[in-house]
């Protein structure tokens, strides 16, 4: 996820232009997209820390598009939109959205709720090589937003690298935050063996693991 980039997403040119043009003006980096198929491809290239949807999209229905996609997984949403029944809010928060916006919007409002949803996502996102992990949800996204099961262990052990990332690890203190372990049980080759294994299911065809193992330290992730 690139920090402090936002992907917006508004079928009307000039609606799409004084949104991402005034974000910009506060310092943040916006990515532009007209329609389903053009957040498709930019979701391809890049990972917005938050995504500003319009539902009423030329070629698809932004709150299906949100479901399809996981876009609530990938970082922030909020779904900025001209329909203002109950309904559409509501189905738009259980897609995923951390915010729902009626047009027209006052631009100071909005930018105060974009840096609501940044600080909140923020606090329970991190992200390293295009991967996703969500550790309030417990939850780990490949970039190409597929949901990869982890256990308990192996959770543990990769949150704890990433929010060191990219501070090597030691054995010992990896071995403290396996939780529900007997101490009696547990010993370096657990370690070895949990970060074996989330290896193997991070590896992607030739593309190994961030995962390295640093000489005399321990374990980090690839910076």
């Amino acid at each position: 996820m690139t920090a402090d980039t936002i992907l917006v997403v508004e079928d009307a040119p000039e609606s799409l232009e004084m949104v991402a043009g005034y974000l910009e003006q506060q310092g943040y980096s916006c990515l532009r997209a007209a329609n389903g198929a053009q957040l498709r491809a930019a979701l391809q290239k890049s990972q917005p820390a938050l995504i500003i949807l319009d539902i009423n999209l030329p070629d698809a229905d932004g709150i299906a598009l949100a479901h399809e996609l996981d876009l609530g997984k990938r970082g922030g949403l909020i779904f900025l939109t001209s329909r203002d029944a109950d309904e559409d809010e509501i189905n738009g928060l259980e897609a995923g959205g951390d915010d729902y916006i009626i047009k027209p919007v006052n631009l100071r409002t909005l930018l105060a709720r974009v840096r609501n949803v940044l600080r909140r996502s923020g606090e329970s996102i991190l992200t390293f090589d295009g991967w996703t992990l969500d550790v309030i949800r417990r939850e780990l996204f490949r970039p190409n937003g597929q949901m990869l099961e982890l256990t308990s262990g192996e959770f543990n052990i990769l949150a704890a690298l990433a929010a060191q990332r990219p501070q090597p690890l030691s054995r010992d203190f990896l071995l403290d935050v396996i939780s529900n372990r007997d101490p009696r049980q547990v010993s370096d080759h657990t370690v070895d063996t949990l970060v074996a294994r989330l290896r193997r299911k991070m590896r992607d065809g030739d593309t190994e693991a961030p995962i390295v193992t640093v000489r005399g330290l321990g374990y980090a992730l690839a910076g």
